[in-house]
């Protein structure tokens, strides 16, 4: 069975919000533990919290004495390398979330680009309704495709050391760009391969 999702929010009711500390704290003890045994690092947690009047530490004020003496050993630049706070971690999650939308949204912009583009090639391109931002996109995208196309059959034939007169003459001329024209292209918008 599931846990229900936790609504994460200031508890205020006190002997609720006492307990939660309580066991949070135990489940927090446990986790550093566990990650200072399985990964071989020193590692250390000062609490101060309104039930107490002294913090807590773990694992001893010794232990923690030591972490901390080495911490700030170490340069302050080196220091700050790795911190972060409340809200330093919700910008960089932000930040990686607005950059995987738009990798995201610009494999789906390219996909439906070369789903089109297929179908225009196929013969079915009456079935798209597309205005003149959409036909020149197309067109670029087409361009696009194409040269990668060539630079990909480009490498393929220096890999496979054939010679180009060894080849189709239809292959032959798919290696000289300049010669292919299409029909959709307007010479005065887009650059001709």
């Amino acid at each position: 069975m599931t846990r229900k999702k936790l609504n994460l929010s200031y508890i205020t009711n006190d002997s609720m919000r006492k307990t939660t500390f309580n066991k949070r704290k135990k489940g927090f003890f446990k986790k550093i533990h566990e990650l200072s045994v399985l990964c071989g690092i020193q590692a250390c947690a000062v609490i101060y919290s309104p039930f107490s009047s002294t913090p807590e530490v773990w694992p001893s004020n010794s232990e923690v004495n030591k972490v901390v003496k080495k911490f700030e050993e170490i340069p302050e630049i080196e220091q700050e390398k790795k911190m972060v706070n409340h809200e330093g971690f919700l910008r960089q999650t932000i930040t990686k979330t607005r950059e995987n939308s738009i990798k995201k949204m610009m494999n789906n912009t390219d996909k439906a680009m070369n789903e089109t583009m297929f179908q225009f090639l196929g013969g079915r391109g009456d079935m798209f309704q597309l205005n003149d931002k959409h036909r020149e996109d197309l067109c670029r995208h087409i361009d696009q495709y194409l040269k990668e196309l060539y630079h990909h059959r480009k490498q393929i034939l220096n890999q496979s050391h054939l010679e180009y007169g060894e080849s189709s003459s239809v292959a032959n001329a798919m290696t000289q760009p300049n010669q292919l024209r299409f029909p959709m292209m307007d010479n005065n918008n887009h650059q001709q391969l």
